[in-house]
């Protein structure tokens, strides 16, 4: 866990990943979180927060500098904890990946996020954290490659290897 001191206290930048989100190369998720817990080194849960009536959340990877700041975080009881999970209501739930197509998620009734190093609560120093998600960047020249080409096809043909021989 990497701290940051500010005006108001102690602010710790929490780098959270998913391993299905990594392997599918997920750039954004969009959740709609109807509760919040943290899962200790004992692998007992710790529910935080409820979401009722919340409309979704949408998440994004590192690469955009998007961070969701949350204070809730301060009413855990003290130890070290190594995941935060997400239980999603059954719509509004949906994957964005990294050439920006997008598959609905609805059938998740939960994402667990790793914590990079861990998060430590001591007594009386609770910090507030700011979440970042260790997505996907997105690649958007997949999105420009039929324009460019097209303008490639306009110039005069490169040579091409032909069974180790340049034409």
């Amino acid at each position: 866990m990497e701290a940051n001191f500010g005006v108001n206290g102690q602010i710790a930048d929490l780098i959270l990943s998913n391993e299905a989100a990594t392997a599918l190369k997920v750039s954004e998720i969009t959740l709609n979180i109807t509760r919040f817990s943290a899962i200790d080194e004992q692998g007992n849960e710790h529910f935080i927060m409820d979401f009722p009536g919340q409309n979704p959340v949408d998440l994004k990877g590192m690469a955009s500098g998007n961070f969701i700041r949350s204070k809730s975080v301060v009413s855990l009881p003290e130890g070290k904890y190594i995941a935060l999970r997400f239980y999603m209501a059954g719509w509004g739930n949906r994957f964005v990946y990294e050439d920006g197509m997008a598959e609905s998620a609805n059938t998740f009734e939960r994402l667990d996020f790793e914590i990079e190093n861990g998060l430590t609560i001591e007594k009386n120093k609770a910090p507030e954290v700011k979440l970042w998600f260790n997505f996907a960047p997105y690649q958007w020249k997949r999105h420009f490659k039929p324009l460019s080409d097209l303008f490639m096809g306009s110039k005069s043909q490169k040579p091409r290897l032909t069974n180790g021989v340049c034409n």
